[in-house]
């Protein structure tokens, strides 16, 4: 991938700035750790400006955020947009660096944005009121530097930090701390000069410089290789000497090394080793725009090289028109175009603006390594639970196996009940005809001398019936394993030939068990690429003006539970009484009742006591039923959301806990008041 480097920011800030300059701020959002989202408003409509530190795909560009209710009519890439620039917080309270911005940024004007030359840093300077009326001027710098990347709001005049989207404390970085009540600094800067910088005199120099590296390395291996032919010489005289006379001692020559920096073997690691502002990427497009040999040693004596060089940076600092287009596989983007097989459609796609393709480039990005850690954490699943599958299945098999011993234990309680007139008191041995072989031979049969005949034989049988019996259970252990292993050799083989992360939510829902379980003719929805929890089947409503009447327990620790027995119930208890912090509560793959215990903000989480009951609770009054053992899913309200739909009660939920509970235990006492 190509990082955001100090060109594409000055791109983009040179088509952003006319459509943000002098708007009010009316909205912000944390979407992440280190992303915020600025609703932007004017007479002329609203823009969204997006703000990224990720270590990795940190940027900063306009996006168009679709309302949900507009997203489903759109089309698929516009709904993808939609997700991407929802907040991860939900509905719960949203972080203190979102706060502090709200604060002081709701109503305020964007007034300035300005780059730190060559840098990628940007200064977003707003004109705020607060309470009194009192104008002063705050600013958010977005600093994005890779793995230092940083989002600072501080006011202006103190030159005091207000809040940053991740602290820095010493421990953490020895050079520059980053707290709120701090003086803010700009991060520390680089001896090299900036290429945007850089005048023509400047690159004449950088290279002259190039060519006297270049002669000196020339002379030194020229005075290396001498000093070989010498020392491999002199060597050759030392060895015949010794052969002559082996008591002298052999002379050797020091040899003498100048210490001489590294040499560059390209042009592109010149520019990177001379200037700032420049990446990997960008310093290829220069040379292959300049249309010179990369390689140093081809083409340093060319006088036409350098003013090649010279002309392309100085077309990189002063740029007539952008064309911006992102390579097919995402190893890199172009905003200048400079690549020669950049009108290859099938190799580039062209965007019209520097935003937009940016947006695009970063978002098809992180999609792709999503796509990529799902797929692997699925395989690693079926992996996991291929390994014990077949272990199971090995175990089945040494029981099954055992068809041996099961007629023999057969015919020898036969044999016995068949010559008991041949057996006495305290015999110890049977010796009979073994009538399963032609040839005649015997079969002997060990009897106790302590039992008699047909106590020795009922022993034999009871042992061939649990055998039996456990031979049966073996053969079933063995079908089902059999059947689970082929059923996850399906799902490996849909997890690679998926295409897109929705295919890889539906096949991680198949792998789970947890597909929507529609009942009464409902129909199954294909696209559901989220874990579903279904209501219990009924829909009568109770009370009066068919408001379903909510049933309420407290806990052996005190915490309050809500049951929802219906479908109108459950619908009704995650829609209306729930706050975004309560737990919610399902038995794992089956139709049954919500549960929800109501969490004060003061609190972070139940006693495991509480939790246990409330999971009690909801499996049984499920469909898994009682004397069993029996998993239960729980997380807060906020990541459970009701899917679209006339059924009510059916939802999708996400970062789920889960907690096995055992219905064979005796009832727990608050639940006796739901069945009085």
């Amino acid at each position: 991938m190509q990082p955001f480097d100090a060109l594409s920011i000055r791109a983009v800030l040179q088509e952003a700035k006319p459509l943000i300059i002098n708007r009010k701020v009316d909205k912000v959002f944390q979407l992440g750790r280190d992303e915020v989202l600025i609703s932007l408003r004017s007479k002329g409509g609203s823009v969204s400006l997006f703000l990224s530190a990720q270590s990795v795909y940190g940027r900063m560009c306009l996006v168009r955020t679709p309302t949900s209710s507009d997203a489903q009519e759109k089309q698929p890439k516009d709904r993808n947009i939609t997700e991407r620039y929802q907040s991860k917080h939900g509905a719960g309270a949203p972080p203190n660096f979102c706060l502090v911005m709200r604060k002081h940024l709701t109503g305020a004007t964007l007034i300035g944005v300005e780059q730190l030359p060559g840098e990628r840093i940007i200064d977003f300077i707003f004109s705020s009121t607060d309470e009194v009326g009192t104008t002063s001027l705050k600013i958010l710098t977005a600093e994005i530097m890779g793995r230092h990347s940083n989002l600072v709001f501080w006011d202006k005049a103190t030159e005091k930090i207000l809040v940053p989207s991740h602290v820095v404390t010493r421990e953490m970085s020895r050079q520059r701390e980053v707290l709120p009540g701090l003086k803010y600094e700009r991060p520390p800067g680089q001896e090299r000069q900036s290429v945007f910088a850089a005048s023509e005199e400047d690159l004449r120099k950088k290279f002259q410089t190039l060519k006297e590296m270049f002669a000196h390395d020339q002379d030194s291996n020229s005075a290396l290789q001498l000093s070989e032919i010498a020392a491999k010489s002199q060597s050759e005289t030392n060895e015949r000497n010794s052969l002559k006379n082996p008591g002298a001692a052999m002379t050797l020559t020091p040899g003498t090394t100048d210490s001489v920096p590294p040499m560059p073997v390209t042009y592109e690691q010149w520019l990177l080793a001379s200037f700032t502002g420049l990446g990997k990427h960008l310093s290829e497009e220069v040379i292959l725009g300049s249309g010179v040999d990369n390689i140093i040693a081809n083409s340093i004596n060319q006088p036409e090289t350098l003013e090649k060089i010279v002309q392309q940076v100085r077309q990189l600092q002063f740029p007539n028109q952008y064309k911006p287009a992102i390579k097919a596989d995402l190893s890199r983007y172009s905003i200048l175009g400079w690549y020669s097989d950049q009108e290859n459609e099938e190799v580039w796609k062209k965007y019209v603006s520097v935003n937009d393709m940016i947006e695009e480039y970063f978002r098809a990005l992180e999609a792709r390594e999503q796509f990529i850690q799902l797929r692997e954490k699925i395989k690693a699943e079926v992996a996991a639970e291929s390994s014990r599958l077949e272990t199971r299945k090995q175990v089945a098999q040494a029981h099954m196996s055992a068809q041996g011993e099961l007629d023999r234990l057969k015919q020898s309680g036969d044999n016995i009940l068949s010559n008991l007139h041949l057996i006495k008191p305290g015999q110890t041995t049977l010796v009979v005809p073994d009538w399963t072989h032609e040839d005649g031979r015997d079969l002997s049969i060990a009897l106790n001398a302590n039992l008699s005949a047909v106590q020795n034989a009922q022993g034999l049988y009871r042992q061939y019936a649990k055998l039996r019996s456990r031979q049966g259970a073996a053969q079933s252990t063995y079908d089902e394993v059999t059947n689970r292993l082929t059923y996850l050799d399906q799902v490996r083989t849909a997890t690679e030939s998926a295409k897109d992360i929705a295919e890889l939510h539906r096949v991680k829902d198949m792998l789970s068990g947890r597909k929507a379980q529609h009942n009464q003719g409902s129909k199954t929805d294909s696209k559901q690429n989220q874990k579903i929890g279904q209501s219990k089947p009924g829909g009568a409503r109770s009370g009066t003006g068919g408001k379903p009447k909510m049933t309420n327990l407290v806990s052996s620790d005190g915490w309050t539970i809500f049951v929802g027995r219906n479908r109108n119930e459950n619908d009704h208890l995650v829609n209306k009484v729930a706050n975004p912090q309560d737990l919610w509560f399902h038995v794992l793959g089956q139709g049954g009742a919500h549960v929800l215990v109501r969490v004060p903000s003061n609190k972070q989480e139940p006693p495991k006591a509480t939790i246990l009951e409330a999971a009690q609770i909801a499996a049984r009054l499920s469909k898994a039923g009682a004397g069993a053992k029996v998993r239960v899913v729980y997380t807060q309200i906020k990541h459970v959301k009701k899917i679209e739909g006339n059924t009510p009660g059916l939802v999708r939920y996400e970062q789920e806990k889960t907690v096995e509970v055992d219905t064979a235990q005796p009832m727990p006492k608050l639940m006796k008041s739901l069945f009085n």
